[in-house]
């Protein structure tokens, strides 16, 4: 299982109107304070209608959009239908897995910064959140687990990758070279810290037998010390 690949499951949708709160009525505020005891004219009035709120016991819905004060999108929740293209600098982008569902989220600027992704890859189930760098759009953190359909085999873990060296324009992936891991796959645990080019350099374990050990390994993959 390559919980990595669930991590291309990523999201975005953007829009820009304008929610300022209008000079009236602040100065109608500033009124409420200064002459208590005067009536406010029906004209000023009007122009401080109360913040609009609801309460709803059960909401069923596709897609929400959670939006700043002037419109921005910072949040999404959708289904597999309406999860909306990956977008980064300002260009939107098909996913590489189409069936996910979750959490989008995007930065002050409205690029994608990251996700929670609900998927099925290949038949597992396979969850996966992740944190992006911004600079350069990178996967940067993700945690994540995924099962077999039969429930024979699981996997849960934990990453950390480098960033892509900068680069403008088009975006070609997001993956960064991933340089810590730390799993738990069909009770098999370990820890492997890899040099900047990806090759794995150390090896922490446990395994299910209840046997540790400790392994070093040259670029090539060839452990060069074994502590057991």
């Amino acid at each position: 299982m390559r919980m990595e690949e669930a991590r291309n499951a990523r999201f975005s949708d953007s829009s820009a109107t304008s929610d300022a709160i209008p000079a009236r009525r602040a100065r109608t505020v500033w009124g409420l304070l200064l002459r208590p005891y005067l009536p406010l004219a029906i004209s000023e009035a009007k122009a401080s209608p109360a913040p609009k709120s609801a309460t709803f016991d059960t909401l069923t819905v596709q897609r929400i959009n959670i939006v700043d004060p002037d419109g921005r999108t910072r949040l999404v929740i959708a289904n597999s239908k309406r999860f909306p293209d990956a977008v980064v600098r300002g260009k939107a982008y098909k996913r590489s897995i189409h069936d996910t569902a979750g959490l989008a989220f995007y930065d002050v600027n409205g690029g994608e910064i990251g996700g929670l992704a609900l998927s099925k890859l290949r038949d597992e189930d396979q969850t996966a959140l992740i944190f992006d760098y911004i600079y350069q759009p990178t996967d940067g953190i993700w945690m994540g687990k995924s099962e077999s359909p039969d429930g024979a085999r699981w996997r849960a873990g934990f990453g950390i990758s480098d960033r892509r060296p900068y680069k403008p324009g088009d975006i070609k992936s997001s993956q960064g070279v991933e340089r810590i891991s730390l799993s738990n796959e069909n009770q098999n645990a370990q820890l492997v810290i890899s040099d900047p080019q990806g090759h794995p350099r150390i090896r922490i374990g446990v395994n299910k037998a209840g046997e540790p050990r400790i392994e070093m390994l040259d670029p090539n993959g060839k452990v060069v010390y074994r502590a057991r």
